[in-house]
């Protein structure tokens, strides 16, 4: 560094030098904000904001890969969700600005080359160009010129001992004659390959693969060698980093023990059985380097683990418009007693502030029903309560036996409320991967609470003391067995397999239960994924069937009362299939479609004139209930309320195309069907049907999709036959059906009404919110 002495050799200050410092300082000075403007002027010049990003001539490959690849991307709003608010600011916390890095943008183009060279397009070229837009932004543009791609004439896999069949090999190989030379084709071979001859158990296996590329021609060859080596085996197994967790309890949970084959699935069980039991944040299965004297086809194997903390506890709040707000609480002990059992605790308080949200468009209002009748029921607090304890590796690796306690108060909007208490025992064999085959017993003690139209209708009961002998506590202790296959890619939101749930249920003498029947559900759901934009095509498919059993009206006391009711064949409502709802044909609300009836308060009925003639009196004071005929009185469909009835048949079906939009949002369109009926299998194309179309949008949040969903529902008039209730000569209060005993064939059947009613007029826009109904809930549908 220069200096400038201020003062001469005598200590003096210099007058000429001290001007002269001055003058240099304030010259720096002056200088200094010029020199700063100009390295941030060329800083912005060398940093500028990229506005866009165009890529031109892509027609053989993923443009959207392409883009991810590339480090060179614009500015843009943080979330899908952000974007209106992004037109009026365009803040750090909502808006992401991207600079132009002038060296990655050099790499970029090799980036591109390398992405072309891997997918078979070895003479491709890129242009590129900046252009600058208003401010200190730019467009950014590669220019593509793919050019022939490099095409094989000859594809084979050779394995001279024929450890593969060849109808697996020709079927894992990729690509095939004809297709460009992808690389990563090829290294996906070697990859599926390899997995099959490890599951074969040799797991020292050398797998070549060997290209030769003709470029004149722009041809290549593809040969991959397989030398399977020999046969491996399992050797001694040691365990390491159990601190709490006994090392016997590690080892029944493995798939393998020593001298068995070294396969990768059951090696993959065993570190998937690790995991699943929660006793484990981490756990790995590796193979140690052979002792001397151990032959070569013996590999030594080490589970290493880190234990977890044994005992879990959560709690979470929820909200759908099927089951209003929605509390719960966990706790879970994974090593109770010292030993492989899983203790869980759990309690779930729903439909809180159901009163109060009911009174919304978004739900349905069940308080119009009749008067008279408790209605509060289906808005108190619903709750389940279980404590499970299940014991883990029983007697084998595939099994688990548990059994638990419970109590429930559940509520089917509108239609019942079920109480219930009781016990269950279970034991589950996993047949193969993921799929697992349990028999359970549950010895329940159940109440049904519902208004007195259900049992009316239901059960052919009207008269109050019967009714409240089924209101009673009865037992339902059916012996189940259920079978379920999950072969997809996913838990939450899967895009390719399939997964499949069989359940077959019988209740009678035999299992000490008083509601008898059989009953049989398959439901089925299938993914896959679709070429365009990864979207993926869902399908769903759940079929039931119910068939109650004689003995059931004896065994709940029904005969006791009155022997007409001895061949009544009595279902508990739980047992019936409802249609309908968030995760059924979305047209229609929690349990709306299927067998209805209608209900009406005789207030309503009465005082009212025949259509047309308003000096005609059908059902005045004086006149008897029975004789008001609902479909000549002047009434509008709100005077009324729907009820379900439930059905014996189900038969539903949904088709649904889900397309990422942006990021974690997703969406949807989809087609809902069902049909409800009464009776046999071979009566359910005679029941109770329709046809939804819909869309809707799903956020993919860590807890699942938080999903929106909008469902169209056609009209669909039929007739319904209509209850009511009065008084018999001692006071008591009685129901009363106004339908003729043959049903209701037309609307204007005597006793019974054509609903909706065609004769009402509404407008435009209350006729289109006729049609939607609106569902929110977390999950797939299916």
């Amino acid at each position: 560094m220069y200096r400038l002495p201020l003062f001469d050799a005598h200590g003096r200050p210099s007058l000429l030098r001290a001007a002269a410092a001055v003058s240099a300082v304030a010259a720096v000075l002056a200088f200094t904000p010029r020199v700063v403007l100009a390295q941030r002027d060329s800083l912005q010049q060398e940093r500028p904001e990229v506005r866009e990003l165009r890529i031109r001539g892509i027609r053989s490959v993923s443009s959207s890969e392409l883009r991810a690849s590339l480090a060179t991307q614009p500015s843009s709003c943080r979330s899908l969700l952000l974007r209106p608010f992004c037109l009026l600011t365009k803040s750090r916390f909502i808006f992401e600005r991207k600079y132009l890095d002038r060296e990655e943008f050099k790499i970029d183009v090799l980036r591109t080359l390398v992405f072309y060279f891997k997918r078979g397009y070895r003479d491709a070229q890129v242009d590129t160009s900046i252009t600058r837009m208003d401010g200190n932004t730019v467009r950014v543009t590669f220019s593509i010129t793919e050019g022939p791609a490099t095409r094989l004439t000859v594809s084979e896999i050779y394995d001279s001992a024929r450890v593969i069949p060849p109808r697996d090999s020709s079927r894992e190989l990729r690509p095939l004659v004809g297709e460009p030379l992808n690389l990563l084709a090829v290294d996906s071979t070697v990859v599926r390959l390899r997995q099959a001859l490890w599951e074969r158990g040799f797991a020292d296996a050398v797998i070549a693969p060997r290209t030769v590329v003709d470029t004149s021609a722009n041809t290549g060859t593809l040969r991959i060698t397989v030398d399977p080596k020999r046969r491996v085996t399992i050797g001694d197994i040691s365990i390491v980093g159990n601190q709490h967790i006994s090392e016997e309890t590690i080892r029944r949970s493995l798939r393998v023990q020593s001298g068995d084959v070294f396969r990768s699935s059951r090696i993959g069980l065993s570190q998937r059985a690790l995991y699943e039991s929660a006793l484990f944040r981490r756990a790995i299965i590796d193979t140690l380097p052979r002792a001397a004297g151990i032959a070569d086809s013996v590999k030594p194997l080490v589970v290493r683990v880190q234990e977890a903390p044994p005992r879990e506890a959560s709690t979470s709040v929820g909200f759908t418009t099927a089951d209003f707000v929605q509390t719960e609480g966990r706790f879970v002990h994974n090593y109770f007693m010292n030993g492989p059992r899983r203790l869980d605790a759990s309690l779930t308080i729903g439909n809180l502030l159901a009163q109060q949200l009911t009174r919304s468009r978004l739900f349905v209002d069940f308080t119009n029903i009749a008067q008279d009748n408790d209605l509060g029921r289906y808005y108190a607090p619903t709750f389940q309560a279980s404590v499970d304890l299940r014991q883990r590796w029983f007697g084998s690796p595939r099994n688990t036996v548990g059994a638990g306690l419970f109590t429930h108060r559940r509520s089917s909007p509108g239609v019942f409320v079920d109480r219930g208490y009781g016990a269950s025992a279970t034991f589950t064999r996993e047949l193969a991967i993921r799929t697992p085959l349990s028999g359970t017993y549950r010895f329940e003690i159940s109440s049904v609470e519902a208004g007195d139209v259900y049992f009316c209708v239901n059960y052919g009961v009207c008269d109050a003391s019967t009714i409240q002998a089924l209101k009673g506590e009865q037992r339902m202790s059916p012996l189940s067995v259920a079978l379920n296959l999950d072969r997809s890619n996913a838990p939450l939101s899967p895009t390719k397999g399939v997964r499949l749930r069989a359940e077959g249920e019988h209740a009678s003498q035999f299992t000490a239960s008083d509601f008898r029947y059989n009953r049989a559900v398959l439901d089925l759901a299938a993914y896959l994924p679709l070429p365009f934009r990864r979207s993926v095509g869902a399908a769903h498919l759940r079929a039931g069937w119910v068939r109650p059993l004689a003995g059931t009206a004896e065994a709940v006391g029904l005969r006791s009362l009155d022997q007409t009711f001895a061949s009544t064949q009595i279902l508990h409502p739980r047992k019936r299939f409802y249609a309908g709802g968030s995760q059924s044909v979305r047209g229609f609300g929690e349990n709306q479609l299927g067998p209805r009836v209608l209900t009406i308060a005789p207030d309503k009925l009465r005082g009212r004139s025949i259509k047309g003639a308003d000096t005609t009196w059908v059902c005045a004071p004086t006149v008897g209930i029975t004789q008001c005929d609902p479909s000549a009185v002047q009434l509008r469909d709100r005077d009324f309320q729907v009820r379900p009835l439930g059905g014996t048949t189900l038969l539903e079906g949904s088709i649904e195309l889900r397309m990422p939009v942006w990021r974690s949002v997703v969406a949807a369109v989809f087609v809902d069907g069902a049909i409800l009926g009464e009776g046999s299998l071979g009566m359910i194309t005679k029941g109770t049907g329709a046809i939804t179309p819909g869309f809707g949008v799903r956020y993919e949040s860590p807890v699942g999709p938080i999903r929106v969903d909008l469902g169209v529902r056609p009209t669909l008039r039929r007739a319904l036959p209509v209850i009511t209730q009065t008084t018999d000569s001692v006071g008591r209060r009685v129901l009363v059906s106004l339908s003729p005993e043959t049903g209701c064939v037309e609307g204007n059947s005597a006793g019974c009404r054509t609903y909706p009613d065609p004769a009402e007029k509404l407008g435009f826009f209350r006729a289109l919110t006729n049609r939607l109904t609106l569902h929110l809930s977390i999950g797939q549908a299916f």
